[in-house]
């Protein structure tokens, strides 16, 4: 006979042992009332299969569900059949017959964590990775078409994610963001070389409402990948007007706020290309004041504004980094200043922490459109 193995035995509530017929098949067993941390048991006890009796409800699921990831057999006396069981045999089945099935689900489970173990969380991660990749093989494709691509999406990039930190936006529509900042030109791989290259006062107007439909082109390239499809609708509204004469009618907050930031953010890295004057500040403030509430959000223009005087810090002024307000620490220098919930300056700009200064913090909660702060290396 094969040896027995050891096994986590999990007990319903109102039940009160093990079945004497898994006591004899098993070389040990480790007993887990409902409800109870299983996962301190695996730790402790280094089970090799899993076992319960009674139906599978609620707690029981949520018991199993994170042993999962460990890949241990789960073997059901008397449960019936179930998606989360790896067998399910009968409640009196003999001692003898469940040994052999606790040892035949023990090898099954040995073979299967030889080969690869694609839990969601590791696909997850794989495709973010596959992701990444494709759209750096696409901004290869848009340099060698493009030659300032580079440097125009990069300053795209840098001015999105200011204004994303700022805006308090949550982690997937921060890459999103990034990733539409990076591929908002993908479009004009589609125009004929007279649209791409010749400069606006030299296109017709029907050549310039030809190129205008980059976006549009770039968007339904994007739509085709379902793992884009939210960069792709950001990019295809990218040139919409705030006061509504863009291209598709739309206005206001019915724009996406995604394709808001990049109008703005694109704005602002084109007219710096353009502008080689030593008044480039403010004609690029000018520039954008000057389309504010028409072609741009006026609060996004007042965060690009922010964001060109902090870009424009002298050369010794200190660097620094982003640091979520949660994760403040005592003797940290604030970067920029820190408003509270009701507009009243709580830190201002170069204050070192203290425990004192930390504890106003949590008293006075800060602006809910911050989440972050610039503090100094």
């Amino acid at each position: 006979m094969t040896p027995a193995v050891r096994v986590l035995h999990v007990l319903h509530a109102g039940q009160r042992d093990v079945p004497d017929n898994l006591r004899q098949a098993a070389a040990a067993v480790y007993v887990v009332p409902g409800g109870a941390k299983a996962d301190d048991a695996v730790r402790d006890f280094n089970p090799q299969v899993i076992t319960l009796c009674g139906v599978i409800d609620g707690e029981m699921r949520a018991l199993l569900d994170p042993l999962e990831e460990l890949s241990l057999p789960a073997v059901g006396l008397g449960t019936g059949p179930s998606e989360a069981l790896t067998a399910a045999v009968g409640a009196r089945i003999a001692a003898e017959d469940l040994h052999t099935v606790l040892n035949l689900v023990c090898e099954l489970s040995v073979e299967r964590r030889r080969s690869p173990v694609y839990t969601p969380r590791a696909i997850e991660a794989g495709l973010v990775v596959a992701v990444d990749d494709m759209i750096e093989l696409l901004e290869h494709l848009l340099a060698l078409r493009i030659p300032d691509y580079r440097e125009r999406a990069q300053r795209v990039a840098e001015a999105t994610l200011w204004i994303c930190h700022h805006l308090n936006l949550p982690a997937d529509e921060v890459r999103d963001l990034v990733r539409s900042a990076r591929l908002r030109e993908i479009g004009k791989l589609g125009l004929t070389d007279r649209l791409l290259f010749a400069r606006r006062v030299e296109r017709t107007p029907d050549e310039q409402v030809a190129y205008d439909r980059y976006p549009e082109l770039g968007g339904h390239a994007l739509q085709q990948l379902p793992v884009l499809r939210k960069v792709a609708g950001i990019v295809a509204h990218q040139l919409e007007n705030f006061d509504g004469s863009g291209p598709s009618g739309l206005m206001s907050h019915q724009i996406p706020l995604g394709s808001r930031i990049l109008r703005t953010a694109g704005a602002f890295a084109m007219l710096q290309t353009m502008s080689n004057q030593p008044t480039a500040t403010r004609d690029v403030l000018a520039a954008l004041e000057s389309g504010r509430g028409t072609l741009y959000d006026p609060l996004l223009v007042k965060l690009i504004a922010n964001y060109h005087a902090a870009d424009e810090e002298e050369p010794t002024a200190p660097r620094t980094h982003w640091v979520r307000l949660t994760e403040l620490e005592e003797g940290m220098v604030i970067a920029e200043d820190v408003w509270s919930r009701t507009g009243m300056k709580i830190i201002p700009n170069g204050t070192r922490l203290t425990k004192h200064i930390l504890s106003i913090l949590r008293q006075f909660p800060v602006h809910p459109s911050i989440d972050s702060v610039r503090v100094r290396d």
